[in-house]
């Protein structure tokens, strides 16, 4: 019997209980982690694109 290095035996542990590769994991959480964050940033611009819109119209009057 061999003994496993620990990223193997983690690798095992992990797959066993779901079927899944702890990689691909990784990468589909970093995803949507950025996406995520894009979505953020676009609604805090076009929040922001509104909101001076809406000012600038009040101060015309």
């Amino acid at each position: 019997m061999t003994p496993t290095t620990a990223p193997a035996a983690l690798r095992s542990s992990l797959s066993m209980g779901f079927g899944v590769d702890p990689v691909l994991v990784g990468i589909i959480t970093l995803i949507l982690i950025v996406v995520f964050a894009l979505f953020l940033f676009l609604r805090k611009t076009l929040l922001s694109f509104s909101e001076g819109v809406r000012d600038g119209k009040r101060g015309d009057r």
